[in-house]
């Protein structure tokens, strides 16, 4: 009888032993330079988007916009978020992740005004500058980061969003 439970209880031991095994050399490197390539396929899409858009003066009152929980927004066009990154991809800080650029154009609900994060890697609580919101079934799927499952959500600033009445 003993020997049923221990088999029992150690069922998933394989796949535990299987999943935990560390990743060869040649994975490391074919994930590191495949990371490597979509960042500067994002990277020259920006600079090409941010120099050959042409200027809207509404980006820069939009920026000064603050946004309620619950409040109804639309994502802007890339081009127009191009306008707002420097040559980094960056926000005031803030990447426009490649992920987020299949949310253009579609309209989502507001459910989270971020004020504060913890930064992961030193455990440091920052206030952020700038507020951030979080969208309505909007998640980073990973997929521009080696295949990441966690399913985080994107920080949105006010200047990629515009209000609907």
């Amino acid at each position: 009888m003993q020997k049923v439970i221990d088999d029992a209880c150690n069922f998933g031991r394989d796949v535990l032993k299987e999943s935990s095994k560390p990743r060869s050399l040649v994975t490391k490197l074919a994930m590191k330079i495949r990371n490597k390539i979509f960042t500067l396929k994002g990277r020259t899409n920006y600079f090409f988007l941010r120099y050959t858009a042409p200027r809207s003066d509404n980006l820069s009152a939009s920026e000064k916009q603050v946004f309620e929980v619950g409040d109804w927004v639309e994502v802007r066009q890339m081009r127009e978020i191009a306008e707002t990154l420097d040559e980094h991809g960056k926000c005031n800080g803030l990447y426009f992740m490649p992920e987020m650029e299949e949310y253009c154009g579609q309209r989502f609900k507001i459910i989270k005004k971020a004020e504060k994060i913890r930064l992961e890697s030193t455990g440091e609580l920052r206030k952020l500058r700038t507020p951030s919101y979080f969208l309505d079934g909007v998640y980073c799927n990973g997929h521009f980061q080696g295949g990441c499952d966690r399913l985080c959500f994107h920080y949105w600033r006010a200047v990629w969003l515009k209000r609907i009445e």
